[in-house]
This record gives C-alpha cells, structure tokens and sequence, in this order.
C-alpha cells in the first residue's frame, strides 16, 4: 500500500484532486463512505499530506499573456543569491530544484515581452553558466494525477 494511507483516504483524496470545491456531502453519495468519516479523514489529510489548498488560474485571462519557463545552472558562487532572487520575485510562480545538468527549473508569468525581458536582465548580475527558455503555448495536461479512483491502483 501506499505511505501509510487507507484505500478510504486515497478514495477521498481523487474526489479533492479532480474538485477541491466538492461538498463533502457529494463525496459521501459518490462513495458511499460516511460524511462524519470523510470529515475525520480530510482533517487528517490536511494536517499531513494537503500541502496547500489552491486554485489552477488561467493566467492569461488575468493579463499575464506571457508564460515560460526555463532551466538555470547557476554559478556555484551565486546559487543561494539566485534561488533567494526567484523566490522573492513576484513573476515566478514555481521553482524546483534540479540535479545533474542544471540548477533551477522556473516557471514564470508575465503580462508582456517587456516585463520578461527586464526579469531576463536582471538574471545577468547572476552569471548564470546555462539558460534555457521555454515558452509555453498551451496546457494540455495538468495536475490530473490521483484526480479519479482507479488511479489508486497506481499505489498498489
């Protein structure tokens, strides 16, 4: 089984994966697992598996036209001021770090070309050793693992 949950646990967390906004009363009529349960079980979830409740945004309908993301190697001297200045910059909205050939992979959203080509200045004070850009034109898929039941089989 999977790190120390309950068929009932991932069964409830597909529900809150494919629709966090779903009643827990329509979670109850969909598997048959009591509301009071279902209650107890997201409490728990919440506490040590959720990491964060957040809405997937269409950021282009919010004027943030432009979306890419890139791949950094960073000087080594530089590393913790680069991972500091993206962190802290308010037109990055991912950042994970990487092994083997790069550093950073970052995602970023910006209204327009300009916006983005002040954000690609301000990296060069960094020196960083390798850039790749990557523009990205449309979702096809995103965040749908473990969103439908028979996914659990996954865990098995």
């Amino acid at each position: 089984m999977s790190l120390l949950l309950t068929k009932k646990e991932l069964l409830i967390l597909t529900h809150l994966r494919a629709d966090s906004r779903k009643s827990l009363a329509m979670i109850s009529r969909e598997t048959n697992i009591p509301i009071s349960t279902i209650f107890d079980k997201v409490n728990k979830l919440g506490k040590n598996t959720i990491s964060k409740y957040s809405p997937l945004l269409d950021f282009q309908k919010l004027g943030f036209g432009i979306r890419i993301n890139f791949i950094l190697k960073a000087n080594d001297k530089k590393k913790q001021e680069i991972k500091d200045f993206l962190l802290t910059n308010k037109n990055v909205n991912s950042i994970l770090r990487l092994n083997n050939e790069f550093d950073f992979f970052v995602e970023a959203v910006f209204r327009d070309m300009k916006g983005l080509e002040e954000f690609s200045e301000s990296l060069e004070k960094f020196k960083i050793k390798k850039k790749k850009e990557f523009f990205i034109i449309e979702d096809l898929k995103r965040e749908e693992f473990l969103t439908k039941p028979e996914h659990i089989k996954l865990l098995d």
